[in-house]
């Protein structure tokens, strides 16, 4: 009975610990990830603060190659403060991928794009 008590008790603390933030809601995990879903970013805009990073994620069912850089229009630029997508040659996505950015730590407003796809643009704002 002792032991049943205590189970009991501990479900109602792990509980209120839960619901006062003591973990992450899915809401939360999913607010820095950006879904390649054929050939457009969804979304295709973010909003996050310095130091954090961005999952792309490619679904399976598309099958496309995603070859992504900081830039606009398939077009790879230098945008000051952006993170390295893996130099000249940007970072290859297969379908079913998924990749994680280097921290973004510059405030500011910064473009991705897929070198494949030139309709595949992502507006970065980085807040400090």
């Amino acid at each position: 009975m002792k032991t049943l008590a205590c189970i009991l008790m501990l479900m109602i603390v792990l509980s209120l610990v839960t619901a006062c933030g003591g973990t992450s809601t899915p809401a939360d995990l999913s607010a820095n990830r950006v879904h390649t879903v054929g050939a457009f970013f969804s979304p295709t805009a973010i909003t996050i603060k310095k130091g954090t990073t961005i999952i792309f994620i490619d679904d399976a069912n598309n099958g496309a190659l995603h070859i992504l850089v900081i830039g606009q229009y398939a077009q790879q630029t230098t945008e000051q403060g952006a993170p390295d997508f893996g130099g000249y040659s940007g970072t290859r996505i297969d379908a079913g991928d998924t990749w994680t950015t280097p921290p973004w730590n510059i405030a500011g407003t910064f473009h991705v794009t897929c070198t494949v796809h030139p309709a595949m643009n992502l507006t970065v704002t980085v807040t400090g």
